[in-house]
């Protein structure tokens, strides 16, 4: 007869692990969202929620039908967890009482040699490494009598839910809110290891992250960008906060919101290159520069426009850092004061000959090509590429590769290249030879290739001189050095004579020159800000022109450039 009863409070004991196991998991995969934070509710995340708290109900009362007064208690706790004082709740609650209290109580035995029993089956799951079995055993000794080998049950049961936690998120299948509960266990016995503390982050950020999909895109994409920020191969992040973008742009532009649309296309492509993405953000833009008049972006201090005219001649475009879409936009001005934007996330202009034609980088995503005519743009590299320079004839173009090389294409046949030397900042003369920042003959400094040569000149020899620009007639370039401490502009002919152009406060880079060879264009940030300045190509006074504000990150990637 003694065993019956025995079995009887086994059974009830394990229906108690079962429910605290159960209520967790729901719990968990609930609360998992709210450990940092449910600022904004939706309507989809309350229907949720009501989904959640039905189904407690539904399932306790089959447990009391089914004598599982325990189990039943639990999940009605739970749901009043998550929706305290809520009526259908507390009704629940005090009829599942009501039925408890009407049943007798069945006869109490002495705890010792059945918890010694469950301690040794709950010592054999964990050596054969069925961890949620050995934590539903351990579960079962605490809550009936806490001081019974408490050293040992804390610490199997610490390193088993630590252990099944990290299995559970370290795996395929996606059982993060599982994971998250079993970790939260092990850290009630004792702080979490950084490895677990780092994993228990992550799965929280992405879960919540996740539970914003499809409801709230902006909340979304910044729950996404603070996981790809701490872990960019993290899952699916990157690949999701692609699509999240993506499809608040396509929401955006729905609306009529083209601007802001063309930001979430080229957010978007700066993670994953894509032609219908590209595509879409070609679209937003042209419509966006249609429905918005654009003014001359940069002005001079405390002045908002810049001085008449801004340029003598020609056409001068460069890029300006706009810090609420977080990238570079690409802007021309010409001589009239009239402006345009040109592309959104775009740097690194170069000007084709004649002038229809402007090449840029787009960082992460390539080099592109745009008809300022017609508007059509067409990507001629991939991603890593860099700082486009044209041919004379407009009919290759050379740019950085990703490792590290110049190269040169044929733009009627892109697929086709031919890797040309090892360096950096190239510059396509107005005669064919093409110079750039690189090694050779036993030292570095700026390099000079003439038509038809297969071996390179070394022009200067320093090997911080770079960004080097034509004069129109081929007879000199204009580059910015360090050499004498600061980043200046130093001029240099062919025939290797050198002088000093700016010696300034600040850094001077990325220069440009004017096409009729009278002007050199470059960046400072000389008065404490960046802009766009002026100085005569044979030397004095420079004058600022465009203010571009305090920011312009990655300032040595950014050049200015002047056509026609």
């Amino acid at each position: 007869m003694r065993g019956v009863p025995v079995r009887r409070f086994r059974r009830g004991l394990t229906g108690i692990a079962m429910a605290m196991i159960s209520l967790g998991l729901i719990g968990g995969m609930t609360l998992a969202g709210w450990r940092i934070g449910w600022e904004q509710g939706t309507a989809e995340r309350e229907r949720r929620v009501q989904a959640t708290v039905d189904a407690a109900i539904r399932q306790a009362m089959a447990m009391l039908e089914a004598g599982q007064d325990d189990r039943a208690l639990a999940f009605l706790e739970g749901a009043r967890r998550l929706r305290p004082a809520d009526p259908t709740v507390e009704a629940a609650l005090a009829e599942a009482r009501r039925r408890i209290a009407a049943r007798p109580t069945p006869t109490a035995i002495p705890p010792s040699v059945l918890l010694e029993e469950v301690f040794q089956a709950a010592r054999e799951a964990y050596a054969r490494e069925d961890l949620p079995r050995a934590i539903e055993l351990l579960l079962q000794i605490r809550n009936r009598d806490p001081a019974f080998r408490t050293d040992e049950v804390t610490s199997m049961l610490r390193d088993a839910t630590l252990r099944h936690g990290m299995r559970l998120l370290e795996g395929k299948e996606d059982r993060l809110a599982e994971g998250i509960f079993y970790l939260d266990q092990a850290a009630r016995l004792g702080p979490l290891p950084p490895e677990a503390s780092a994993a228990y982050r992550l799965a929280t950020l992405y879960l919540a992250a996740r539970d914003y999909w499809g409801v709230n895109w902006p909340e979304a994409i910044r729950r996404f960008q603070e996981v790809y920020a701490l872990n960019p191969g993290y899952r699916d992040t990157a690949r999701r906060l692609f699509q999240a973008h993506v499809a608040y742009g396509d929401l955006l532009q729905a609306q009529g919101e083209s601007c802001p649309a063309e930001i979430q296309y080229q957010a978007a492509l700066r993670l994953f290159t894509d032609p219908e993405v590209q595509a879409k953000a070609q679209e937003a833009g042209t419509l966006c520069l249609q429905a918005t008049p654009t003014p001359i972006p940069g002005g001079l201090p405390g002045a908002g426009t810049p001085l008449p005219p801004p340029i003598p001649v020609g056409r001068l475009a460069y890029a300006m850092y706009e810090a609420e879409a977080g990238t570079y936009a690409l802007y021309v001005v010409d001589a009239g004061g009239r402006g345009r934007r040109v592309a959104l996330g775009a740097d690194q202009p170069a000007w084709g000959p004649g002038g229809r034609q402007l090449a840029y980088r787009i960082a992460g995503v390539g080099v592109f090509v745009k008809d300022l005519d017609s508007g059509e743009t067409t990507q001629v590299a991939g991603p890593g590429t860099a700082w486009p320079t044209w041919s004379p004839d407009g009919r290759r173009l050379a740019f950085v590769d990703s490792g590290g090389g110049i190269r040169v294409i044929d733009l009627q046949n892109p697929q086709v290249s031919q890797r040309v030397a090892s360096g950096r900042f190239p510059a396509w003369g107005p005669h064919g030879t093409l110079a750039w920042t690189g090694c050779a003959g036993g030292g570095c400094g700026l390099l000079l290739l003439p038509p038809d040569a297969s071996t390179p000149i070394r022009l200067s020899q320093h090997p911080n001189d770079l960004q080097a620009a034509w004069a129109p007639d081929g007879s000199a370039m204009v580059y910015t050095t360090d050499i004498q401490g600061s980043w200046d502009l130093v001029v240099v002919t062919t025939g290797g004579f050198f002088r000093i152009l700016t010696a300034g406060e600040g850094w001077e880079i990325g220069p440009a020159w004017s096409p009729d060879g009278a002007w050199v264009a470059y960046l400072s940030n000389a008065d404490g800000r960046w802009g766009v300045y002026l100085i005569p190509a044979g030397g004095g006074t420079p004058r600022k022109i465009l203010d571009l504000g305090e920011e312009l990150p990655d300032p040595m990637s950014q050049r200015v450039a002047w056509g026609p």
